[in-house]
């Protein structure tokens, strides 16, 4: 929970896929505390929506997974009703923020593309992307209500991947996904950045993902869309 979290205000929520990285190895929940007294953000709540083991991520997370539709409805239906139950957050899609790195990244596009309502704000670090992935969203009809923060790393055009050791280009298909989303003519932050696919290289950019979706005061007006 926040340092000076209270139930006389209002927050937004930021979910994390990979939760545990997002706090142990990029220091989110410090860059945000920083942040804040810094007076540089909005008040958010950070919740962390991690996987079992690296087997299990797969089959929940990547976009050809046998079990990533049913992470996205447990988002959309069961988390997210708990979250607002549960706390003082804005009951809009522009005060929720769907984070994630890699295959996290995958999923955390995909729950947006499924609930662009519910779910309007989207930051991926290095994402999965694949032809699914496209077909996601150009399937979508209202894509028009997202806002898309976007990195992929310029080492990240052939590397091991951390989980299994293959070989793997990720900078193609993220350029060929930036090109889709693009031409959609949507809210969208594309950047490539000098590193590799890992928490030192991404690290450095959750400060610049905080104060993308929480400089600004939100001006919303609520709507009880779940």
């Amino acid at each position: 929970m926040p340092e000076d979290y209270s139930e006389l205000f209002k927050y937004q929520v930021i979910i994390c896929f990979d939760g545990l990285d997002f706090l142990r190895f990029g220091r989110l929940q410090r860059e945000y505390e920083r942040l804040r007294r810094e007076d540089e953000i909005q008040r958010a709540i950070i919740i962390g929506f991690h996987y079992e083991d690296v087997d299990k991520r797969r089959e929940e997370f990547h976009p050809q997974g046998t079990r990533s539709h049913k992470t996205v409805q447990v988002v959309g239906k069961e988390l997210l009703p708990f979250i607002d139950k549960t706390f003082p957050t804005y009951k809009v899609g522009n005060a929720r923020i769907l984070m994630g790195d890699s295959l996290a990244g995958s999923i955390a596009l995909l729950t947006a593309l499924t609930y662009p309502t519910i779910f309007s704000q989207v930051a991926m670090l290095s994402p999965h992307s694949d032809e699914t992935v496209i077909d996601k969203f150009n399937k979508c009809i209202q894509y028009s209500e997202l806002s898309i923060w976007h990195a992929i790393g310029l080492e990240e055009e052939d590397f091991a991947l951390p989980t299994t050791g293959e070989r793997a280009n990720f900078l193609t298909p993220n350029r060929d996904l930036a090109t889709v989303i693009k031409d959609k003519g949507l809210t969208y932050h594309y950047l490539e950045f000098e590193g590799g696919h890992n928490w030192k290289s991404w690290k450095p950019l959750l400060s610049d993902i905080l104060k993308y979706y929480l400089s600004d005061e939100l001006i919303t007006q609520e709507s009880n869309e779940v």
